[in-house]
């Protein structure tokens, strides 16, 4: 053996925590530093928290969230299944679970909006998980009027399909959303739609924004995902947003 291959070897043995040759490795004292251990993963509960149901025309998307932050995506569009899934955080999930456990205090089961010609309207299936029973279903017209809370749980999950958006991020500017606060207009990227910020949570840093026009739709949205939906205020590229 030459002198470089017995000096690696014993530079190997005392890395690896060893003292001379036939003694056991020395156990770490107290107190001493060492690597933090891996954080321990989430269980795999697949428990629903919550789903719903978009459909029109000849497209149906459904989006369900599970305890253990798992969101799925299932888009049919005449006949054609995909399937995206997405992993999201702890937080996240107990904001959702949060905003929609309060709708469950809504009995009436079914929102109507008899709409006139041809036009049809969007129509929403909820479906919110209950402790030891089946979820709680509700259906929705597009611009049927609903309870605030119903109305927050479906801007909530909503909000969940817009996760599969798949608008490359190099194509808008980040902001700073620290500021945003209510009162303030945003202008949604995808739609042009303005909402207004009617909410601010700052326990779990979630905002409810309702549609600044129609006031139909309502969104619950985490301040750091602000940048990804809408334009910052007051660059909608035609007028301030901010009202």
């Amino acid at each position: 053996m030459t002198r470089i291959a017995a000096v690696l070897l014993v530079s190997a043995a005392l890395a690896a925590g060893g003292g001379a040759f036939g003694e056991p490795p020395s156990a770490p004292s107290p107190g001493s530093s060492s690597l933090a251990p891996e954080p321990t993963p989430r269980p795999d509960d697949k428990t629903l928290v919550a789903a719903l149901d978009v459909e029109q025309g000849d497209g149906k998307d459904r989006v369900s969230l599970y305890r253990d932050g798992t969101l799925a995506l299932v888009r049919t569009y005449l006949g054609v299944r995909t399937v995206k899934k997405q992993v999201i955080a702890e937080e996240e999930v107990d904001v959702v679970r949060r905003v929609c456990s309060e709708a469950l205090r809504v009995d009436v089961p079914e929102f109507r909006m008899d709409v006139l010609g041809p036009t049809k309207p969007r129509r929403f299936r909820i479906e919110i998980g209950r402790e030891g029973d089946l979820p709680k279903v509700y259906v929705v017209d597009e611009l049927a009027r609903l309870p605030l809370v119903l109305g927050r749980a479906r801007g909530a999950l909503e909000e969940l399909i817009s996760r599969f958006d798949e608008t490359d991020g190099a194509h808008w500017q980040s902001w700073d959303p620290t500021a945003v606060k209510e009162g303030d207009v945003l202008v949604r990227r995808d739609d042009g739609l303005r909402y207004r910020v009617v909410r601010d949570d700052a326990f779990v840093r979630s905002l409810e924004l309702l549609e600044a026009h129609r006031r139909l739709q309502r969104l619950v949205v985490l301040r750091e995902e602000l940048p990804r939906m809408f334009h910052p205020p007051g660059t909608d590229g035609t007028e301030g947003s901010r009202r």
